[in-house]
């Protein structure tokens, strides 16, 4: 097999006929190019534009930001809630779903809109270096949001399934939580006082997800579960990627924290 039938076979003909024609999904090259001018944006264009310049405020813009973040989110939920996953359809080693009929094709576009929705969070980091707030673009920032487009564009491009969709519902919620907790952290003063007690266990549900997840995963190796076990992979060492970053995140931040209060 040649590079060209190798290509066609792996990109084209092995992708998802329902998905790989909308937008972003297709084209080999439009999401790496936005993930290297994001990059370009946070590491070296952006910090060099605001050298000599004082921080924007945009308070305004995060709010609105944060509430877009909770209503689409919570839209994920209903949606796929809606559709019946969990109640009517099992995401315990359901057979993949290609088919048009009307619920499977609902659940693929649910993921295209997922995956815009990633695309849509790189706007964050944009915030933090328009802000100048360079201790918040850290790796595990910048890798999260990275390799997550990444996921949800092959996602969305090859295994746009209820089985898989499942993840979307757990992530989907645990960010309506997130971005609620960080709409009232804008308040400032205004802001409910039981918010820094709560800072923590956002990072705890956080990491809880990761392990929810990477469990869920594993379920492909059950023999009882003949299903392909390439996608439950990759998406496990992500997780698991995932929740070791935020772990060290939360001993750094927190458990540090305690340790000199004592």
């Amino acid at each position: 097999m040649g590079f060209v039938e190798f290509y066609d076979y792996y990109w084209n003909q092995m992708a998802d006929p329902r998905t790989n024609d909308l937008p972003f999904v297709g084209s080999p090259v439009m999401i790496p190019i936005i993930l290297f001018s994001y990059l370009y944006f946070v590491l070296k264009c952006g910090p060099q534009y605001m050298k000599d310049r004082k921080p924007y405020d945009l308070k305004t813009f995060v709010k609105f930001y944060n509430i877009f973040q909770v209503v689409s989110n919570a839209y994920m939920v209903y949606k796929l809630l809606s559709l019946g996953l969990v109640t009517k359809i099992s995401v315990v080693c359901s057979p993949f779903d290609y088919s048009n009929n009307p619920i499977p094709l609902e659940i693929s576009f649910v993921f295209w809109l997922t995956m815009l929705l990633k695309l849509i969070d790189l706007i964050e980091t944009a915030i933090f270096v328009l802000r100048k707030k360079d201790r918040q673009i850290s790796f595990l920032h910048l890798y999260h949001h990275v390799s997550t487009v990444l996921l949800a564009w092959l996602i969305t491009k090859y295994v746009a399934v209820a089985m898989a969709s499942f993840t979307i519902l757990v992530n989907s919620f645990v960010h309506v939580i997130m971005y609620t907790y960080y709409y009232f952290s804008t308040m400032g003063d205004k802001a409910p006082k039981m918010l820094k007690t709560i800072k923590p266990h956002i990072t705890k549900i956080q990491m809880v997800q990761f392990v929810l997840l990477g469990l869920y995963g594993s379920l492909v190796f059950l023999p009882s579960c003949p299903l392909p076990k390439s996608p439950m992979i990759l998406n496990g060492l992500n997780v698991a990627v995932f929740f070791l970053l935020f772990h060290n995140f939360y001993r750094k931040s927190y458990k540090t924290q305690e340790k000199q209060k004592n």
